[in-house]
């Protein structure tokens, strides 16, 4: 075994520590720790013992390919406030879904010319600053950057979860206070936003939430084109009744509505904030996926294998999950 390969193996499964007991996470500021037992049901003191219990649970599972790394499995736990069987089916899901999406989940080198133009396209923008530190996080898509003529939705999805994957290992802001969303559609008369098969929607929509670690707070549009209306409900129809209740709201064009949610003080100069265009942000997240390459890339080879699990498949009920059930032609907008 090469010492590239060797490496990567030790990273995805941690050699046990004996007796040693131990648990390789990073420190937390006081008021994180204060929402983690608030509102995750965090202790330090189980810390330890929940997650030996976890990567115990999927060295058994016998089907599951995942990480063991401290860090990444507190994401899981805190996602599903420290509930032992929730962890044990959200990451079921996450690694299940996942090897049913190679669109999305294979070639993810940051550094292949067409991802990283897909990358530079800017659609997934994560912005740096909130206004108390434990606010949750912002998250920018911007619809009218995505080019449906350079690449296809799946493409720009691919590049949502790299982003997504690394912030799950790096950002305990992120995985503490969870994220809101300002969905940026543009002034165009048209939108791509649909240009794709129904099967994947739905296998999207799972990655996305049941298979999330990535916890929803609230879904922000702005400049909203005719007949949004259409778009957003198949955007409801398509959440967990669990996001429907979540803040889902359509700030038509009007900034001045969107101000009221998030202060200028945090948002980039095209919605009218004082952080400065948003391309450096782009910019940012270029690099430090590329600075990422080696764990994007190890994730391809993490996943399930069907045929060696004892359990029942956390997606058995989707019925034409692995199907083709139709086809959304793009949806046009005057």
């Amino acid at each position: 075994m090469s010492m590239k390969v060797d490496t990567l193996v030790k990273e995805v499964f941690p050699a046990p520590v004996g007796d040693i007991i131990m648990t390789l996470v990073r420190p937390i500021p006081e008021c994180l720790k204060r929402k983690a037992a608030e509102e995750l049901n965090e202790k330090e003191n189980t810390i330890v013992e929940e997650l030996d219990v976890i990567k115990t649970w999927m060295r058994q599972s016998g089907h599951i390919r995942g990480r063991l790394e401290d860090q990444f499995l507190l994401g899981f736990l805190r996602s599903c406030k420290h509930s032992l069987e929730r962890v044990k089916e959200k990451l079921d899901t996450y690694y299940t879904i996942r090897s049913v999406l190679p669109e999305v989940m294979r070639g993810r080198d940051p550094l292949d010319p067409f991802v990283r133009k897909v990358i530079r396209m800017g659609v997934t923008v994560p912005l740096p600053k909130t206004v108390h530190p434990d606010d949750p996080k912002i998250i920018l898509i911007r619809g009218d950057a995505f080019d449906g003529d350079a690449c296809d939705f799946p493409d720009i999805l691919k590049v949502f979860t790299m982003i997504g994957d690394i912030l799950l290992r790096d950002d305990d802001q992120m995985m503490i206070c969870g994220q809101a969303a300002i969905i940026d559609l543009g002034h165009s008369s048209s939108g791509h936003l649909f240009n794709f098969n129904l099967s994947f929607l739905r296998k999207a929509s799972i990655l996305n939430q049941q298979a999330s670690p990535l916890r929803q707070k609230g879904f922000h549009f702005i400049n909203t084109p005719k007949g949004f209306d259409i778009v957003l409900n198949i955007f409801k129809s398509l959440m967990t009744e669990k996001n429907r209740k979540r803040t889902i709201l359509s700030h038509g064009s009007s900034l001045e509505s969107l101000h009221k949610h998030f202060p200028k003080s945090i948002l980039p100069a095209e919605l009218g904030g004082e952080l400065g265009p948003v391309q450096q942000f782009v910019d940012e997240w270029e690099q430090r996926l590329i600075d990422n390459r080696t764990y994007l890339i190890a994730e391809e080879s993490l996943g399930v294998d069907e045929s060696r699990r004892r359990n029942t498949n956390p997606l058995a009920e989707e019925k034409d999950l692995f199907g083709t059930a139709g086809t959304f032609r793009k949806l046009e907008f005057d």
